[in-house]
């Protein structure tokens, strides 16, 4: 695909993917990973989509500020930093389409198992929970770019309010695609798409115009709404992984 129409597809998905990532808290990854990888192969996909997270994800921090919930994050975010290392010694040591069809199962059967466990009484919090929780979505997106399961799962058995849910992932991926970026810089550096100089700020500009498009369209979104919203993409994220380690394992 010629460059400039590479970039012409990615800037319309990256306006679509900030407003995802507004209304449900996460989507931001599912939207564009799969689109870049294609495009513009894997490599290209990891610095893309980290680059115009952590800014579209940065943007949204000001006007959420007052339902982040800081406590949380912390819990979090410190964990995910930890976990994010051991994803990518786990992917540097297995053969990359195995661990992708091994971690999307699971990542399905743990998102349908939470549903169930949603339609109960039960809540599941406390340090340890979070702490584990923070940990996994570090591992699993470092590894295969599939954090969003986990943090579904997380919102669901903790019974975590969307408001903060929503606001408090904004900050929380700022620091997760910063690391993750570092991280694969010094391993895999490279893989940039061919775009010219100024296709990355027309790429950001489109960023910047989801961002501002999405405060509007999340205040219309029922809370019911967005909560399928985030059980909807996690279980595409599963599928989608699963898919591609298994068109990788046959083919």
């Amino acid at each position: 695909m010629p460059p400039e129409l590479s970039l012409l597809v990615t800037c319309a998905a990256l306006a679509a993917a900030t407003v995802a990532q507004r209304v449900v808290g996460m989507g931001f990854g599912i939207i564009m990973a799969p689109l870049v990888a294609i495009i513009d192969g894997p490599l290209a996909a990891v610095l893309v989509v980290n680059v115009y997270a952590a800014l579209a994800c940065a943007l949204m921090v000001p006007g959420l500020w007052r339902h982040i919930d800081w406590s949380r994050w912390r819990w979090l975010v410190v964990p995910a930093t930890v976990g994010s290392v051991a994803g990518l010694l786990i992917a540097r040591a297995t053969d990359a389409d195995v661990l992708r069809v091994g971690v999307g199962v699971a990542a399905l059967a743990s998102v349908v198992v939470s549903v169930r466990f949603a339609r109960t009484d039960h809540r599941v919090d406390g340090p340890g929970t979070r702490t584990a929780a923070g940990a996994t979505i570090g591992l699993l997106n470092s590894s295969v770019a599939l954090g969003a399961p986990p943090i579904a799962v997380y919102a669901m058995v903790s019974r975590w309010n969307n408001p903060s849910f929503t606001a408090t992932m904004q900050p929380f991926w700022v620091v997760l695609c910063l690391v993750t970026l570092a991280q694969r810089q010094l391993v895999a550096p490279g893989g940039a798409p061919a775009w010219p100089w100024w296709g990355w700020v027309v790429a950001a500009v489109a960023t910047t115009a989801g961002s501002l498009t999405a405060e509007p369209v999340a205040r219309r979104v029922p809370p019911r709404v967005a909560r399928l919203g985030v059980i909807a993409l996690s279980l595409a994220s599963g599928v989608a992984v699963t898919a591609v380690g298994l068109a990788g394992l046959l083919g």
